[in-house]
């Protein structure tokens, strides 16, 4: 396979009116292609930082930086229970009846237990406080018993969960959060809500970067099973469900996501690697996607990659598997972070020959 990559400086800002530009669909979006890599509206001042004149921003080679970042394999199984809910020590400096944002819906793994909703968003300054709910509903013929809890948790560089104990890392909310009770009965046909406080505290550092963690509702079932051989074995099936906390201040509105680095195929599996990060103060969601454009043909070839979150400071890294189907030749392939109308799209363009 011969690669190649695009070396010069474009800076470019195109209106959706005038199409593609080499390969990619702007759609009225400003980047900058700088080495391979579009660093967006950041990409100037970047520039500007290594002592470039702005005058001499175009046409100039610079050197992309690169990540070197390898996907990591994380093991996932959640902790155990034992984590009790976290009450907040001091007392709030002033109150904020603003209700939190919330959406989705959780649903444990078993027909009949609806719990939702999947996330709470709360918006508060220091010292501030919210009321969020979380409502439990058992359709099953069963009472089903509930132990409530927090962990932390975090995401690697494929987007796996990772926990800990709460109030262990630097982000965390844990410690803000206090609720009525830590354990829950609902009854056949019952629908119980579960009131989720948050007192953020009233020093300014809290609340200088966005907070988060994880509200867990855990449930033990027995259950007696028999062989063949009519020996009878008692066991415990847990189930578990999470949702999401987000403490986001409300001064906080800088979103923006950059391309680290491009990894082209280099063997029979035809897997791109892309690495970005979300390198401003709130969470994102992202969409992705390669765009492959025959020399020859012009015909294009579209490889999507799920919607995913990002938190703030988090690099992740997107694998792509290009087509076997793809016929032989030479192509320009084009990565595509997109996270919002609002924010400028990064893209990145090399050349490769199948």
């Amino acid at each position: 396979m011969k690669t190649g990559l695009l070396i010069m400086v474009i800076s470019v800002r195109v209106l959706a009116a005038e199409g593609d530009m080499a390969g990619i669909n702007i759609n009225g979006k400003e980047c900058m292609l700088k080495a391979g890599v579009a660093y967006g509206t950041k990409g100037r001042n970047q520039a500007a930082e290594a002592g470039m004149p702005k005058a001499d921003m175009a046409g100039i080679n610079i050197k992309a930086v690169k990540a070197n970042l390898a996907p990591t394999k994380t093991d996932t199984v959640p902790p155990p229970a034992g984590g009790q809910a976290v009450n907040a020590n001091t007392p709030p400096a002033k109150t904020d009846t603003i209700a939190p944002k919330a959406k989705g819906q959780a649903t444990a793994p078993a027909g009949g237990l609806l719990i939702r909703p999947a996330t709470i968003e709360f918006r508060l300054a220091n010292g501030q406080t919210s009321v969020g709910k979380v409502l439990i509903t058992n359709h099953l013929p069963v009472k089903k018993q509930f132990t409530i809890y927090i962990n932390d948790f975090d995401r690697d560089t494929v987007g796996a969960h990772i926990y800990s104990p709460p109030g262990s890392t630097h982000h965390s909310c844990a410690k803000w959060v206090s609720m009525d009770k830590s354990f829950l009965e609902v009854e056949p046909g019952q629908t119980v809500e579960l009131p989720v406080k948050i007192t953020a505290p009233p020093d300014s550092a809290a609340t200088a970067e966005m907070k988060w963690a994880m509200l867990f509702l855990e449930t033990t079932q027995e259950q007696v099973v028999e062989d063949a051989k009519g020996m009878k074995t008692k066991v415990h099936n847990r189930m578990r469900v999470g949702i999401h906390l987000y403490q986001t201040p409300p001064s906080f509105t800088e979103r923006d996501v950059q391309i680290l680095d491009f990894k082209l195929p280099t063997d029979s599996a035809r897997t791109c690697n892309l690495v970005c990060e979300n390198t401003g103060k709130m969470q994102i969601e992202v969409n992705s996607y390669l765009e492959l454009s025959n020399v020859s043909t012009n015909e294009r070839t579209k490889v999507d990659f799920p919607q995913f979150p990002m938190f703030p400071g988090q690099k992740r890294v997107l694998s792509f598997h290009i087509p076997q189907s793809l016929p032989k030749g030479k192509y320009s392939i084009i990565g595509v972070v997109d996270a919002g109308s609002d924010i400028p799209l990064a893209a990145v363009q090399e050349n490769i020959e199948f």
